[in-house]
């Protein structure tokens, strides 16, 4: 097999493993707020602060776990389309596998919130596939204006531990943690959805599209430009020494 031939294998091997792991993402997420949010369920919580409290702690586990997972190891563990256009931004990722994986992942939001309806039957779509929603009288404007920055803050987050090598394990960790977060904080305001892949499959399937590209957009415009700095900090910091050394060799 040529090389050419060996790499768009490994693209679609790992765009394969993007959607499984996104697919078990929703699988789980629609299945928290089934259990969770549906007034009929034993496990309800009334207190909507108390609830996605517990949610972000779930999802903040299941998201690192995913990333940590062996098939998450093979294809990076991206879950999220804002993951993939941060790193090709950085220029860590090359720009021919990010629609590959991007729509892998919207293809596993879809699978994922159809498969916990197969699973839990009309429970969850009495709850409207776990669609998201923001607080009333949220603004198009201040959703954006949050969900960019929130997710913004996990990505700063995450450029900080990669720049310290001793500390790139810790990677899924930071991000499954600071998504548990805003979740936690952030979800009785916006839905905290901060993932594309989060709010396609459940509005797709309930033909509920309110705030819809708001919650499509933003959190790929803040990944992207805080790719686009992390790239531009490297690339100043890796040509530090040699506009150092210059005078030096000048003066040889």
């Amino acid at each position: 097999m040529s090389a050419s031939a060996q790499s768009r294998a490994d693209l679609v091997r790992h765009s394969a493993y993007e959607f499984a792991l996104t697919t078990v993402l929703l699988l789980v997420v629609v299945s928290l707020v089934r259990w969770l949010a549906f007034p009929g369920s034993s496990l309800a919580i009334g207190n909507p602060h108390t609830l996605f409290a517990v949610a972000g702690l779930a999802v903040a586990v299941v998201i690192a776990a995913l990333m940590y997972s062996p098939l998450g190891r093979r294809s990076g563990g991206h879950l999220h389309p804002g993951v993939t256009v941060f790193l090709w931004s950085s220029g860590l990722f090359p720009g021919r596998a990010v629609l590959p994986y991007v729509a892998a992942q919207l293809a596993g939001s879809v699978a994922g919130t159809a498969l916990a309806g197969l699973v839990w039957g009309k429970t969850v779509r009495q709850i409207g596939y776990a669609a998201v929603h923001p607080a009333p009288g949220t603004g198009a404007l201040e959703l954006f204006l949050i969900e960019g920055a929130a997710l913004a803050a996990v990505f700063v987050a995450v450029t900080l531990v990669m720049a310290r090598p001793s500390l790139r394990a810790l990677i899924p960790a930071v991000i499954g943690i600071g998504v548990g977060v805003v979740i936690a904080t952030l979800g009785t305001v916006t839905g905290a959805s901060i993932n594309p892949a989060r709010a396609f499959g459940p509005a797709l399937l309930s033909d509920t599209y309110e705030h819809f590209w708001n919650y499509m957009i933003a959190p790929l415009v803040a990944p992207a430009l805080v790719g686009f700095a992390h790239r531009a900090w490297r690339t100043r910091r890796a040509d530090a020494p040699s506009s150092a050394s210059a005078p030096a060799s000048a003066e040889a």
